[in-house]
């Protein structure tokens, strides 16, 4: 695992106070860091070029745009062209600095107007572009200037690629990290307030927003628009542009915003880059600081305030290929099926994602897979392997683990109230009952239709599932909640009555998860946009828990028995090849199988969640066409 901060802007604060580096040195290392992952693209396999090899550095304002004059002035040499776009005119005092010792060495300055220019009469030499804009302390809107700019290098082809800390409009108001993180707002206005007054660059660009606008009209005025094709650009320029880099280099640790959503198609490879000191130490330099007396160096009204502690700590770990604890059973020889547990999986409406959940859970190491049908739902085995796992009309008595909601069906407000005032449903799961066929006969007759018809069955279904949701509470085995479970009234009442469990939604399904719990309604963006400050929410409320938040970078949270903060595992592992229906019904019973294998909830959630994404990668086809049994043959 790898620590990931909110913010690191106070951690280079701490690492300048504990380890004597100055800001120069440490821009320096960073530089130098840039030239290192860039050096091998330099140069064309053939050693062709219309002149000579030609780099691209975009530079904002702020500190930022320093690493970026510090790194043209370190590989300017005869047989590289290395030429900076000015995106913003210097303006923290490093920036000023690094841009005139830049000018010294000779690099080449362009503005953004004539941009577009530049690159068709260099396109054929032009090597490596740096993305050196705004860092990872940007998060405004960009304009109209720099979107049209971040277009523009976007569309160049056979140039590798880079960004420094992290692609320029990753971190826009798409993704507010502040908004994510969970801290009060004053402390975040704390913490932006004295960030400025050390880079002297709010939000890294050194310049207000009314500054840049005014700067903005200013160039208008002083150059025609109908100079560059840039000017069509900034008419395209969609709200939200960020460049994509093949490699983001991040400085000093892992931050938060490298892992939302929408960064995942920006950032490329990420790495992090060393500032003088080891990664260890840097790390390691906030918490032997923090919380020291008023000669720490760090503001006193941070030490004063609870929230700023966590600007200092990790806020999530990034869980790697080797955090999983795979089931391998070579330490169990003496062994049976019933050693390696039984899942039992609940089938409802749509039987086909109980079966991929099934053949999951045996695929993943479970001794023994059930199907629980629900109201007299039949399950037509079609494939030999289909005949792998079995049918139960009530609860297995050695069942050590239970899935239910893929397939299940939705209800609808009405059904599930009634559902939930009649508990027959859950029939063998709690022995109410001897088998699910009593449940089944009552829920049809309550709705007073014929058992025959096909809305009969429906309401029938409806009924029970609520009815079985109501009372999963009372069941001693953990369980794994996916899918259509989330939009059951009935959840809240388990959440608060059951710990031993994981929840698996994807985003539409987590709003409303949150609006049955009383947690707020969300749209399914919003619920996106504020994904990390929502699951820190979730298991502040529910704690003991388990959430597995689906997306791009899949998050895991829980606060632990004894633990005063939430647990947050983020697993980029996953790939677009898993966006097909099933692939979700195949985590669940994963899940489900290193449940009822032993697994604690978190241990379960984690190790199947990479197994999950490792399995998609490890597909070695067209990724378009990977399937739920595909996906399956890789674990």
């Amino acid at each position: 695992m790898q620590n990931i901060f909110l913010d690191a802007r106070l951690l280079d604060k701490a690492a300048r106070e504990n380890y004597g580096l100055t800001e120069d040195i440490m821009m320096e290392n960073a530089a130098a860091a840039l030239e290192s992952y860039g050096k091998e693209c330099f140069f064309a396999p053939d050693k062709k070029y219309i002149t000579r090899p030609t780099v691209l550095v975009l530079a904002g304002a702020g500190n930022n745009g320093a690493d970026g004059y510090a790194l043209a002035r370190r590989i300017v040499q005869h047989e590289i062209c290395v030429t900076v776009c000015q995106v913003y005119e210097p303006k923290s005092a490093m920036c000023v600095l690094q841009a005139e010792r830049a000018k010294k060495a000779g690099v080449i300055f362009i503005n953004p107007y004539d941009l577009d220019d530049w690159l068709e009469r260099t396109s054929f030499d032009l090597r490596v572009v740096y993305d050196c804009v705004f860092g990872s302390g940007f998060h405004g809107e960009l304009d109209a200037l720099c979107s049209a700019v971040i277009q523009s290098v976007n569309k160049i082809e056979g140039a590798f690629k880079i960004a420094c800390d992290i692609p320029t409009g990753a971190a826009s108001t798409v993704y507010n990290a502040a908004n994510d993180s969970g801290i009060s707002s004053n402390c975040s206005q704390n913490q932006n307030a004295a960030a400025a007054a050390d880079c002297k660059a709010a939000n890294d660009s050194g310049i207000s927003s009314n500054q840049l606008q005014d700067q903005n009209a200013a160039r208008n005025e002083s150059k025609p628009t109908s100079d560059s094709r840039i000017t069509s650009n900034r008419r395209q320029a969609k709200e939200g542009a960020a460049f994509i880099a093949d490699l983001t280099v991040t400085m000093g640790a892992l931050k938060l915003c490298l892992y939302s959503d929408r960064a995942k198609d920006a950032c490329g490879k990420i790495v992090v880059a060393d500032l003088g000191i080891s990664r260890t130490n840097y790390e390691a330099a906030a918490s032997s600081n923090f919380g020291l007396s008023n000669n720490s160096g760090i503001e006193q009204k941070f030490l004063q305030a609870q929230e700023a502690a966590a600007l200092l700590k990790p806020c999530a770990q990034l869980l790697e290929k080797a955090d999983a604890r795979l089931p391998f059973r070579s330490k169990k020889q003496n062994s049976n099926k019933g050693t390696f547990g039984h899942t039992a999986v609940f089938c409802g409406e749509k039987a086909g994602a109980a079966v991929i959940a099934g053949h999951a859970a045996l695929k993943f190491g479970s001794g023994l897979v059930s199907l629980l049908p629900i109201a007299g739902e039949k399950i037509q085995f079609e494939k030999v392997e289909d005949f792998e796992l079995m049918i139960s009309d009530k609860l297995p008595q050695n069942a050590t683990a239970l899935v239910i909601g893929p397939g299940l069906g939705r209800p609808n407000s009405s059904q599930a109230k009634e559902g939930a005032s009649n508990d027959s449903g859950l029939a063998g799961a709690t022995g109410k009952n001897d088998n699910f066929s009593q449940a089944q006969e009552s829920g049809a007759n309550d709705f007073g239709i014929s058992s025959n018809s096909c809305n009969s069955k429906k309401l029938s279904q409806a009924k029970e599932a609520a009815s079985i949701v109501c009372g999963l509470d009372s069941i001693p085995q953990p369980l794994v909640l996916d899918a259509d479970i989330f939009y059951y009234p009935q959840i809240k009442e388990l959440l608060e009555k059951k710990k031993n469990l994981v929840l698996t939604p994807h985003p539409k399904e987590f709003a409303e998860l949150l609006k049955n719990c009383g947690l707020g309604n969300y749209s399914v963006q919003e619920a996106v946009q504020n994904r990390f400050a929502l699951v820190k929410e979730f298991a502040e409320k529910f704690p003991e828990r388990v959430l597995l938040l689906k997306g791009s970078n899949v998050l895991i949270a829980s606060k632990l028995q004894g633990e005063n903060e939430v647990r947050v595992y983020i697993n980029p592992l996953g790939t677009s090849a898993l966006a097909k229906g099933g692939s979700g019904d195949v985590l669940s019973g994963m899940i489900g199988a290193l449940l009822a294998q032993g697994y604690s909830p978190l241990d379960a959630a984690a190790s199947a969640s990479i197994a999950h994404a490792s399995a998609s990668r490890a597909f070695d086809s067209a990724d378009y066409a990977l399937t739920p049994f595909e996906l399956m043959e890789k674990l």
